[in-house]
């Protein structure tokens, strides 16, 4: 049992802890999304190119961005 849960005692600690551990992969999921994005806009500095309609939940299918059905 990993350490990080060795305190905690009731199911609703665990379910508690469970959804903080989630939060935190999302918001860490965001920064990377977010930084990739600022590091292409240095890397290209010359070039304009339209981030709307993107995002950290979105997959390219066909050729087009969409809200894979598990995020809608």
């Amino acid at each position: 049992e990993p350490e990080s849960v060795r305190e905690l005692s009731t199911r609703a600690q665990l379910v508690e802890r469970i959804q903080q551990l989630g939060e935190d992969v999302f918001k860490a999921a965001q920064h990377s999304w977010e930084n990739a994005l600022a590091q292409i806009k240095v890397a290209n500095p010359g070039l304009e190119f339209s981030t709307e309609g993107m995002g950290m939940l979105r997959k390219v299918v066909d050729g087009q961005i969409i809200i894979p059905e598990q995020y809608r």
